[in-house]
């Protein structure tokens, strides 16, 4: 099939420009890249695990920081983030001690070192992103702000063009799976009707919908300071209200939620003055767009079933946020599974410290069908199989950071920290319903060099923590 051809040219393209940019020292280059691997996540390979271009990316940034380090400059940000870094190695020591010493229960035919291997891999580069920034010169934020905001735009136009393409019937891209298969479609069900979802070129609603989620909320707040992209009003109006648009039509559940818990909370830390007043145009043209798209999709019967009574927009929208949350809870979802077995064990040394780096598979039934593993994405119900307590402890000293440089950027004026530290909460909230408790580095990592590296002397010192 073509699309798996595309697939694989997409994704050598990154690993080249990934290898072009270390090898020339271009790091700022290979920042960048970064983002626009998280746009076109469709492009990956499998090779042992899944090689998204991030993780070929982030490879990339490690090898630069271990061994082309010679224009590293000193920076406050190192130390703001130790706390976090050196718990976050205790829990991977102790995690990966526990699954060595814990015997297999469940699932022998999956490999534990391969588990242990893979997940480890992706603590640590991830990890690894938050000195990267010491390669840059300082002031980068500044420059990467609108390179990544045109990365993410890129991935909402293809969102828009998935979506005319159900509308007109058109083929759009397939979702591609690592062993051959393709899904035609993303769709769930509300009654005898089939609700097709958008993923653009983010290979799940989910993926494309929480890479334009902490875009949206950071121009928000760029947007309420009157910094435009491309000095522009009505572009970075535009630019945001197809934003939420195609956040909206990927119908994920998580990122719907997220949305609604972020943005209370970034207005309760950021009392910027006349911020109603601000977002008020955003909110009636947002109103009035997902009015008339109401009024004006058309939702296709499920083939064989009789055509139930219309259900609104906003209906639909709750149940398949909210509704579906609380329908989740009570059924049987695989996250309520494994904390259940979590907090139900009777072993109170696993209920305390986890089951170790990626092992709840091997001790909680029923976690494979056949060799393939059923996936959990709470990234707050991994941390906790993972590391226990301490994976609390990360998530609070990781939300504190994240609410301290964000409000501090806010008191200082200084709009891209702002900006990314929005970003980096949104994706904090996030990560504990799809991803992990690193997934919000790429987000801190610059939120901090935009704080530290406009603020004044008297932020020398991290005070972070």
């Amino acid at each position: 099939m073509i699309w798996f051809l595309l697939q694989k040219i997409g994704f050598y393209i990154f690993l080249i420009l990934t290898v072009y940019f270390v090898i020339n020292r271009k790091f700022f280059n290979l920042l960048v890249l970064y983002f626009w691997g998280m746009t076109f996540a469709v492009c990956y390979q499998f090779t042992f695990t899944i090689w998204f271009p991030t993780k070929v990316i982030a490879l990339g940034m490690v090898i630069s920081i271990l061994f082309l380090s010679g224009s590293v400059r000193k920076t406050p940000v190192n130390n703001a983030v130790k706390p976090f870094v050196t718990l976050l190695f205790i829990a991977l020591l102790a995690g990966d001690l526990l699954a060595f010493i814990t015997p297999q229960e469940y699932a022998r035919h999956i490999s534990k070192i391969s588990r242990i291997i893979n997940t480890n891999y992706t603590y640590l580069t991830t990890t690894s992103l938050l000195f990267f920034g010491a390669l840059l010169p300082k002031g980068f934020v500044a420059k990467l702000y609108p390179k990544y905001c045109l990365a993410v735009e890129v991935a909402i136009g293809f969102g828009l063009i998935h979506f005319l393409c159900l509308k007109a019937g058109i083929e759009f891209m397939p979702i591609l799976r690592q062993d051959g298969t393709v899904n035609a479609e993303a769709a769930f069900h509300s009654g005898g009707m089939a609700i097709q979802r958008i993923y653009g070129v983010g290979g799940e609603p989910k993926n494309l919908a929480f890479l334009v989620l902490p875009y949206l909320l950071a121009s928000l707040v760029m947007f309420s300071q009157k910094i435009y992209r491309y000095n522009n009003p009505k572009y970075h109006l535009g630019a945001l209200c197809a934003g939420i648009f195609v956040l909206i039509q990927t119908f994920s559940s998580a990122a719907l939620i997220t949305f609604a818990i972020a943005v209370p909370l970034i207005l309760w830390f950021l009392p910027l003055k006349n911020l109603v007043g601000k977002l008020l145009p955003i909110g009636i043209v947002a109103v009035l767009a997902i009015s008339l798209w109401s009024e004006w999709q058309k939702i296709d019967t499920i083939p064989g079933q009789e055509q139930t009574e219309n259900s609104g927009f906003m209906d639909l929208l709750y149940e398949r946020s909210f509704g579906r949350a609380q329908e989740e809870m009570e059924d049987d979802r695989q996250e309520r599974i494994v904390l259940d077995h979590l907090i139900g064990d009777p072993d109170p040394e696993s209920r305390i410290l986890g089951y170790g780096t990626a092992q709840y598979t091997f001790h909680i039934p029923g976690q494979t069908i056949g060799n393939a593993l059923i996936p959990m994405q709470s990234g707050l119900v991994i941390t906790l199989c993972d590391f226990g307590v301490l994976g609390v402890a990360l998530y609070v000293i990781l939300i504190t950071i994240v609410v301290k440089v964000t409000t501090r950027s806010y008191k200082k004026r200084q709009p891209y920290g702002l900006a990314f530290g929005v970003a980096a909460l949104s994706s904090v909230i996030g990560s504990m319903m799809f991803g992990s408790v690193v997934s919000p580095l790429i987000y801190v990592m610059p939120a901090l060099y935009g704080l530290y590296d406009f603020s004044d002397k008297n932020l020398k010192r991290p005070v972070l923590i």
